[in-house]
């Protein structure tokens, strides 16, 4: 298995990463023309979102052969190609595994619509209706029931899109179809998989209503969540296929709780090595989401810190382990939700991504970030998000928004934000193809791209290319521990990293207005600094988002 404490994982959308089939839409060959490219800024994985056959209802996260490559993506060859290149480079390949639900375009799931009796009909969750309604009141990840009719009144459960329909992994025979699908693809080289939303995979013994006693849908939140065949499924994959393989694997925590992923992460439990958790990305939402604005989106500082100080000293003290991210395919850029996309756009980049790499966890890029891009001022007509297209729907139906205001809100937390092409260079579409791309590109790529800042030693490139350098050669930011100071303080996160080597303390100003901070007397140098570097007092002025990282004497 890859030293993946150490690693930094760099995250691939396929399908706006880069076009070298003339097609406009991003392609395994593009990512092979790129592995130099990333492997000169530092990373050492990428972890690559579905290239799997698929009608792109979710791009990808709804697959209709697990042994297919998507034709728009390539072939398996490429994907050996791109395997055996990226290991001469030395760089691992995770793959995404969609394991919760399958496209309904499925073999499995035609053939278990085409005949009632067929053993394919216990793979997903087929249930009566109730009077002519769903068989329970459970409300989707996307806003609308998750019950589709499959004909009469029988219906199948889908906690995604109605063309997702849920697994049904008490039956063994899928469970052992998911264990092959991971052998074949670790047989053919690639170093484990980051498993999608896989702590939803058991759901509640017979499927009861939540909350019976409230009207309309309701999100069944512990009855599908963390339920405790997850575990018993886990310790199975890792026995059959992780050990066998010295195999990595990643899950996607969805609710997730500080408690549950260290129950997930701990070695000695032989589940999973690493989990990503939602505190901080959904950071301001209501209580259903992204689209839920009840809260108007409003976070404040403390929130920051208290997640941070949570996840951070929880972590280390129970031997967890966590990835730690600030944007992905799911949701907005992290500049747009944390940072200042206009006067500090820079500046806020530089504080987030030192933030990022001073935690206790493995650091990851989505592709972009390292380029500080932001949303695009997406219209109506440029969304291609399932998601957002039925979530505002629900806004307006389940929240009561207005549609003109959900249209509104819906463009500000779409993933279709995070999904633009990659900005390359100057020229036109960005460099990222020379056909008309899948996507709009946003109009700020001319300034904001690959090329012009690789060669600006000040760019937010070349800072993410120092704290590669930084994280890779300090311990202590690797494993060391975490202690917080200037708890109370309403915008400044400072906390030190150490071990019985050294001592690092990072200081961040997390807010967009100047702070200042008080520190017990200490000597040290500043060795990483998104402002110009200063000596570190008891008594500090910062600029709005200044970050430091010391190395205490």
């Amino acid at each position: 298995m890859f030293d993946y404490k150490h690693s930094v994982i760099y995250q691939i959308w396929p399908r706006s990463f880069f076009d070298s089939s003339h097609d406009g839409i991003g392609d395994i060959q593009g990512i092979i023309r790129k592995l130099p490219y990333l492997k000169k800024l530092g990373v050492d994985a990428i972890w690559i979102c579905p290239l799997y056959q698929s009608p792109n209802d979710d791009y990808g996260y709804d697959i209709s052969d697990y042994y297919s490559i998507n034709p728009e993506y390539g072939t398996m060859a490429d994907l050996t190609e791109l395997i055996h290149k990226a290991k001469d480079a030395g760089l691992q390949i995770i793959m995404d595994l969609v394991a919760n639900h399958t496209s309904t375009k499925h073999k499995w799931f035609q053939e278990a619509l085409k005949d009632p009796s067929s053993p394919y009909r216990d793979y997903y969750y087929f249930r009566e209706g109730r009077n002519g309604q769903p068989p329970n009141n459970w409300l989707s990840f996307f806003g609308t029931s998750a019950w589709t009719k499959a004909e009469g009144n029988m219906y199948y459960l889908n906690l995604y899109a109605e063309t997702q329909a849920d697994l049904n992994w008490n039956n063994p025979a899928v469970r052992i179809a998911i264990q092959n699908i991971m052998n074949f693809y670790l047989d053919m080289g690639v170093s484990g998989f980051r498993m999608d939303t896989i702590n939803t995979i058991d759901k509640k013994e017979g499927l009861p209503d939540k909350n019976p006693d409230k009207e309309g849908l309701q999100f069944a939140d512990d009855y599908i969540t963390d339920r405790e065949n997850v575990r018993v499924w886990l310790k199975e994959i890792n026995e059959k296929v992780l050990q066998p393989h010295d195999a990595f694997a990643l899950g996607e925590g969805i609710m997730v709780t500080p408690e549950k992923v260290i129950e997930y992460t701990k070695p000695s439990h032989h589940e999973l090595n690493m989990m990503f958790q939602f505190d901080l990305i959904t950071l301001g939402y209501g209580e259903l989401g992204k689209y839920d604005c009840r809260r108007l989106y409003h976070y404040s500082h403390a929130d920051f810190k208290r997640i941070t100080r949570l996840w951070q000293t929880q972590m280390l003290k129970n031997d967890g382990y966590i990835g730690n991210y600030l944007s992905n395919h799911d949701h907005q850029r992290s500049l747009n939700h944390f940072g200042d996309v206009h006067l500090y756009r820079s500046r806020s980049a530089k504080m987030l991504a030192l933030y990022n790499f001073a935690l206790y966890g493995t650091p990851f890029i989505y592709q972009g970030e390292e380029i500080a891009m932001v949303n695009p001022h997406l219209k109506e007509s440029d969304w291609k998000d399932y998601e957002c297209l039925h979530s505002c729907q629900a806004m307006t139906s389940i929240l009561g928004i207005p549609p003109f205001i959900a249209k509104i809100l819906s463009s500000l937390v779409t993933r279709d934000n995070s999904r633009t092409p990659v900005q390359w260079n100057a020229s036109a579409n960005a460099g990222f193809t020379d056909a008309k791309p899948w996507m709009m590109v946003n109009p700020d790529y001319q300034k904001w791209n690959v090329e012009q800042q690789m060669n600006d030693p000040e760019s937010v490139w070349n800072f993410y290319h120092r704290c590669i350098e930084i994280r890779r050669s300090h311990e202590a930011l690797c494993t060391g521990d975490f202690q917080e100071i200037l708890a109370d303080h309403p915008s400044v996160l400072a906390f030190y990293r150490t071990d019985e080597k050294e001592k690092l303390l990072i200081i961040i100003n997390l807010s967009k207005m100047p702070a200042s901070i008080h520190l017990p007397a200490m000597q040290g140098s500043d060795i990483l600094s998104n402002c110009p570097s200063v000596k570190l007092k008891e008594h500090m002025h910062l600029k709005p988002y200044e970050a430091h990282l010391f190395l205490i004497h």
